[in-house]
């Protein structure tokens, strides 16, 4: 057999032997979601997600910001770019973007200010699935002692 021939069974099996070991991880993490200890780290993040941790395993959750484009729209479409503020960016000509750390530092800042207001109401959260962000072995071990 040719070295390519033999290369390129050995990555096949790689694959193959990949595959499997993914199907193993997603199933384990998916057992340890389930169990008693980690449901309560889920219960506490299933309302603004981020992460938790118990006993060296930490739970994330994470957490997109969504925009109502059309309610943004109807706030800001009558602005000119430069009467926008400094968090609000406008992609193409009907789609805003907000970078949600200056809209904080921003509504911080303005905490009377309408448009706060106004960008509160066009904000939401999407949360993600739960996921096993890490195990810590160290603090695992000392768990168990």
């Amino acid at each position: 057999m040719t070295d390519v021939k033999c290369l390129a069974y050995q990555y096949l099996g790689s694959k193959r032997k990949k595959k499997e070991i993914d199907t193993q991880i997603k199933k384990l993490e998916q057992q340890l979601l389930d169990t008693e200890e980690l449901g309560n780290l889920k219960l506490l993040l299933s309302n603004e997600g981020g992460q938790k941790t118990y006993q060296g395993i930490t739970v994330e959750t994470k957490r997109d910001h969504v925009w109502d484009q059309d309610r943004l729209h109807e706030v800001f479409s009558t602005l000119s770019n430069e009467d926008l503020p400094e968090c609000v960016t406008v992609k193409k000509t009907t789609t805003y973007k907000i970078d949600y750390r200056a809209f904080q530092s921003f509504a911080m800042s303005h905490p009377n200010d309408k448009t706060v207001e106004l960008l509160h109401s066009a904000h939401s959260i999407k949360l993600g699935d739960h996921k096993i962000k890490e195990i810590n072995q160290e603090k695992l071990t000392e768990a168990e002692e």
